[in-house]
């Protein structure tokens, strides 16, 4: 019998809360199940979550013994009218497409993206350097120079630009020294580029 089947989780006054086997957890079942249990007098509340019923009621109205008996009845109809069908299998294509939801996967894309982008960023570093052609050749400190302070900026944009656009751009006061670091290390960058006399 699918009652058999039903856990009792917790229970207190006027509330109650049930593991139901995953064949009651289907879309059907769990409709007709709710509509039943709702038409009780007394419950005034009936969530099902997965395969985690849990129903509110007046104690004045009803008991835990009513409730119980109520979903015990709906349950064996239910089962006796065959509306309760076992929950479609998982096929190997579904377990893949979960494990691919885990924490452990996104983190795995994020640092992926996060590669991606500073190799692209270090591409076009380098294409820049390449496109200065002869100035590599007569002072290649000056341009190793130049290729640290750019790396060091689109590394300092990556990791903050999460705050930048959240919180230092809606609050530029409360920010203001963040803003004023800003400021100054892009006088410096810009400083560095122009012609020395």
């Amino acid at each position: 019998m699918i009652t058999r089947q039903i856990v009792l989780r917790y229970r207190s006054p006027g509330y109650v809360r049930f593991q139901l086997p995953s064949v009651l957890g289907t879309a059907e079942a769990g409709n007709a199940l709710l509509t039943a249990l709702r038409q009780v007098g007394g419950i005034y509340r009936v969530r099902l979550s997965g395969n985690k019923l849990v129903i509110r009621w007046n104690e004045a109205l009803c008991d835990f013994g009513e409730v119980a008996r109520q979903l015990h009845a709906v349950a064996t109809r239910l089962e006796q009218e065959g509306v309760l069908t076992a929950p479609p299998v998982q096929t190997r294509r579904g377990r893949f497409l979960g494990a691919t939801r885990a924490a452990p996967v996104k983190w795995l894309r994020r640092r992926i993206q996060d590669v991606r982008e500073t190799l692209t960023a270090f591409g076009i570093l380098v294409r820049q350097g390449f496109k200065r052609g002869p100035k590599f050749l007569h002072d290649p400190k000056a341009l190793a120079h130049e290729f640290a302070n750019d790396v060091l900026v689109l590394y300092l944009i990556r990791i903050h630009w999460h705050r930048i656009v959240t919180q230092w751009i809606p609050n530029p006061i409360k920010h203001r020294y963040e803003w004023a670091a800003v400021f100054y290390m892009t006088y410096l960058l810009v400083r560095s580029r122009l012609p020395k006399k």
